[in-house]
């Protein structure tokens, strides 16, 4: 397991019986008053089968039409030139100062994924009070499937139990 912690994001990454995966912490602040950018992260996977680049990008923005809320969007985007197709997966969490979700989760995934192939997640119609509510957010990427073919063991399915109780640890 690798950690670090680079412009404010705290990085833990972990190398799976089937896979990777890497998960990045914000701290943020009452991000219902205060405009937040955040700068597109990149994940080089260093899979010593098939390496992968990925590029992340999440942003927020207030939706005009509708009266105030709030949209959060997330892009994972394949950046490597390899012709192996991967599994990616992502699930983002915004918690409250109790490390309770402040507002449902973003989850999604998608197989087969080669150069420039995107999967793309969001959450709309937020609260500016349940923005307000927000301490720390939380984005997990698993990328699954990049040791088929290989003598490597390769399991079908994600551990949402593992990427559950790792939320406990958000603020550490």
């Amino acid at each position: 397991m690798a950690e670090g912690n680079l412009n404010g994001v705290k990085t833990t990454e972990e190398n799976l019986v089937d896979g990777h995966i890497v998960v990045y912490k914000f701290q943020v602040h009452r991000l219902d008053v205060t405009k937040r950018t955040f700068c597109p992260l990149e994940y080089n996977a260093q899979c010593p089968t098939t390496p992968t680049l990925w590029e992340i990008e999440l942003k927020y923005e207030p939706v005009p039409e509708d009266n105030g809320s709030y949209a959060f969007s997330i892009m994972l985007k394949r950046k490597d030139s390899s012709d192996h197709r991967v599994k990616a997966s992502l699930f983002v969490t915004f918690h409250d100062v109790h490390r309770n979700y402040a507002f449902s989760p973003i989850a999604s995934n998608r197989g087969g994924m080669v150069l420039d192939d995107e999967l793309q997640g969001a959450s709309d119609n937020i609260l500016p009070e349940k923005l307000g509510e927000v301490v720390a957010v939380r984005v997990t990427i698993v990328i699954e499937n990049c040791h088929q073919g290989t003598g490597w063991h390769c399991a079908s399915s994600l551990n949402n139990e593992f990427l559950r109780s790792s939320d406990i640890h958000l603020l550490d």
